[in-house]
């Protein structure tokens, strides 16, 4: 394991996405519908019967990194996947590829980048960040717009779902698996984007971007073996839900728990998570149907479950339990090798949930990386783990033996 020190700075961040980025033009909010009242977003007829990954509809975006446009070429893409119960459904990613020549060895490669969705309306989603900017200021998404900058400032093409699906299945996790693995079928096989076939890819996400990676990870052999991923970079993991759930209970990031659990009460409504709240809850659930991040731990900051639920220890219930170990990632067997990252003070993620996950993927035979930072919040790493994860892709694109230490 390896502990680094970094003294970074979001204006770091933005410098890294280089000087051509902000010479494009000055900010723009575009005036775009939400998903919701957009027509693009609905399924065709018939679109059931069509093989996983299949493109239903295109068109081409400008894209932009809170609000600047960004020099590429980009598209969003509907495409048929499936949700946590294997039902079709149709989802959207957003494709994005540098105008300048690919100058490396080989293919371009293609980075699937998982943003930190963690939210219950469409309006919060990665293909509604890109376009809408500032508009969509209250989204995660939106400010992870600077990561995708920065994987695009290195040449490499990017694409982004919206993983939690039509109806924002906020930690639903095979819904968020699937999502990503169809849309780097779709990306591959979009000829506007002149992406090979079989590009070099690697996945990345960081929180609740990690959660949708690592269930792309579980679910890569049995989904889509035909991808072969080159990488996987997972920071801030929350691995186990139950656990970070109850470590966050009554904190400021509570919020997230309960949008947590609105959204797995809404992927899986036969488990009869709403039953287990109050008259009181279940209005709350209702009220914040859309909300995204910022509204979420804005409105429920230092709360805990048990002030909506009707048994005072709503985490003891076999139907909440049972549902959260069924929506957390199990590390399964990859071929490809993973890089773990995580604050050693997550306030929000305990560091020995991403160890315990680290333990379980080495126990299986994976190669894994492993590099904890021993200053900073879970915010924070966000930003100072990305140049680490950048690195490590790189590496893999390049053909580089990845360091391994399970011994």
């Amino acid at each position: 394991m390896r502990t680094r020190r970094w003294s970074f700075s979001l204006a770091a961040v933005v410098a890294a996405v280089g000087l051509s980025l902000i010479a494009v033009g000055g900010p723009a909010v575009a005036d775009i519908p939400a998903p919701s009242e957009d027509p693009f977003y609905r399924a065709p007829p018939g679109y059931e019967s069509q093989p996983d990954g299949t493109i239903l509809r295109s068109r081409p975006v400008t894209a932009t990194a809170l609000s600047v446009p960004l020099p590429v070429d980009s598209w969003q893409l509907l495409y048929t996947s499936l949700d946590s119960h294997r039902d079709p459904v149709a989802d959207v990613a957003t494709v994005l590829v540098p105008r300048a020549p690919w100058t490396g060895d080989g293919p371009r490669p293609l980075v699937s980048y998982q943003t930190a969705e963690d939210s219950l309306g469409s309006r919060c989603a990665p293909s509604y960040a890109l376009t809408a900017g500032l508009g969509a200021v209250t989204s995660n998404a939106a400010s992870e717009t600077l990561m995708i900058a920065n994987l695009l400032s290195r040449g490499w093409a990017v694409v982004t779902a919206d993983y939690e699906g039509p109806e924002s299945e906020f930690l639903a996790g095979p819904q968020s698996g699937y999502a990503v693995l169809d849309g780097i079928r779709a990306a591959r096989h979009f000829e506007p984007a002149g992406l090979d076939v079989n590009a070099p890819t690697g996945v990345w996400g960081y929180s609740g971007g990690a959660f949708a990676t690592a269930w792309a990870a579980e679910l890569q052999q049995f989904h889509a073996p035909e991808l072969g991923l080159k990488g996987i970079a997972l920071g801030g993991l929350p691995a186990d839900l139950e656990a970070t759930m109850r470590n966050v209970d009554g904190g400021y990031g509570f919020g997230l728990t309960f949008g947590g659990v609105t959204g797995i009460d809404r992927a899986y409504p036969e488990k009869g998570l709403s039953e287990l709240f109050t008259a009181e809850g279940r209005a709350a659930m209702h009220a914040s149907g859309a909300a995204c991040t910022v509204d979420l731990i804005a409105t429920y900051a230092f709360r805990s479950l048990h002030d909506y639920t009707i048994d005072p220890r709503p985490f003891d219930l076999p139907p909440l339990r049972e549902t959260l170990a069924e929506n957390s990632p199990t590390a399964t067997g990859t071929s490809a090798p993973v890089y773990s990252y995580h604050a050693e003070a997550d306030e929000l993620v305990p560091v020995a949930v991403h160890d315990e996950f680290v333990r379980q993927f080495c126990a299986a035979g994976n190669t894994v990386q492993v590099v904890r930072y021993p200053g900073g919040s879970h915010n924070t790493t966000l930003i100072t783990g990305a140049q680490g994860a950048i690195d490590f892709l790189a590496a893999r694109f390049a053909g580089v033996p990845a360091v391994d230490d399970c011994g």
